[in-house]
């Protein structure tokens, strides 16, 4: 019983968090259907590489981790297309995806 009551807060949490800082976003996925909704893009520094001191920016896409995305899917957001690439990271209910400006 408390495992649900905490998986249900977690659920709330990664609710509250797209609505109060995503940003309306469109994806289209490769049969051509579209969905609206709502996901933050930003750019983070990662490691590149076997070394930790060679590092890149990244783009990263979070969203609600029920949205199924597959690499070639696009997403148009403030005006910008992007290509999704790969899952980073899913705890359940955020899902970060790598994408690539077109």
């Amino acid at each position: 019983m408390e495992t649900a009551l905490m998986d249900e807060a977690f659920k709330q949490l990664g609710h509250s968090i797209l609505s109060t800082f995503g940003k309306s976003l469109s994806i289209t996925f490769a049969d051509t259907s579209t969905l609206e909704t709502l996901g933050i893009i930003k750019q983070q520094v990662v490691e590149i590489g076997q070394y930790e001191a060679v590092a890149g920016e990244i783009t990263v896409l979070s969203l609600d981790s029920a949205i199924r995305l597959k690499r070639g899917d696009t997403v148009l957001a403030n005006g910008s297309t992007y290509e999704v690439d790969r899952k980073l990271k899913d705890d359940g209910y955020l899902a970060q995806w790598n994408i690539y400006a077109n």
